[in-house]
This record gives structure tokens, sequence and C-alpha cells, in this order.
């Protein structure tokens, strides 16, 4: 991610404050980022093996086909079954309302985790 542009900056509720929070909270866990196709961030924490594959997405004018977006770049990008999967969002109520829309048993079917990056850079993890 290191070097990579965001188009529309690196201010909450952007993607790419999403995207460097997302990091920085992998970090402070002890992760080491790894490529994993087009994923916003792949991490490999070294002693215990667990894999993270995250897509992100920020505030726009059209919160819902991007929060669909992110669905599907995430499911289109799950060749690790072994991974956890999540997509990180600002923490915002027009983005708590989509997760909203989001079946619990589909969650539950694709271990997928809710990543709420707030406006102080905090990520709060909301798993299935």
């Amino acid at each position: 991610m290191a070097g990579q542009n965001f188009k529309r900056g690196v201010d909450f509720p952007n993607e790419g404050f999403v995207q460097l929070a997302v990091a920085r909270h992998f970090e402070a866990l002890g992760f080491v980022e790894v490529q994993d196709g087009h994923a916003d961030y792949a991490g490999l924490h070294p002693v215990t093996g667990a894999r993270w594959r995250v897509e992100a997405k920020g505030m726009t004018t059209a919160v819902g086909l991007d929060f669909r977006t992110g669905l599907g770049q995430l499911l289109q990008g799950m060749s690790n079954q072994q991974a956890n999967h999540g997509l990180a969002i600002p923490n915002t109520p027009q983005f708590r309302r989509q997760v909203q829309a989001v079946p619990a048993w589909v969650r539950e079917v694709l271990r997928l985790h809710w990543f709420f990056v707030r406006e102080d850079g905090a990520v709060i993890v909301d798993s299935p």
C-alpha cells in the first residue's frame, strides 16, 4: 500500500483514510502486509499463520453502489478458504444502513467481518 495514490485523499471518511487505518490496525496486531491479488489489505501473522484479506470503501455520493462493489470485489477474491475476509468502511450512518441489509446467515456462511473505521482512526471489528 505504500506510495499508493488515493483519488479522494486520506481524510475521513475517504477510502484512503479507511485503508491506512486498517493497515495500522493489523500492523499493531503483529501482521505483515503481503501481496494477494488486488486486495486493499492482505496480511499474514508470522507467528499464528492467520491470514486476512480486506477490501476498503470510503464515502462517496453512491454509498450503496460502492458497498456492493466492495462486497463483489471481496467475494471474487476469496481464493483461500482458511483466510479471514472483511469489508472496511467508515463508521457512518450511511454505511451502517448498508451493513444492516446483509442477512446474518450470509455473513456467517462467508465468515464476513465488518471493519468500521472511526474518525479518530480506531477500527471496530464486527465478526459474524
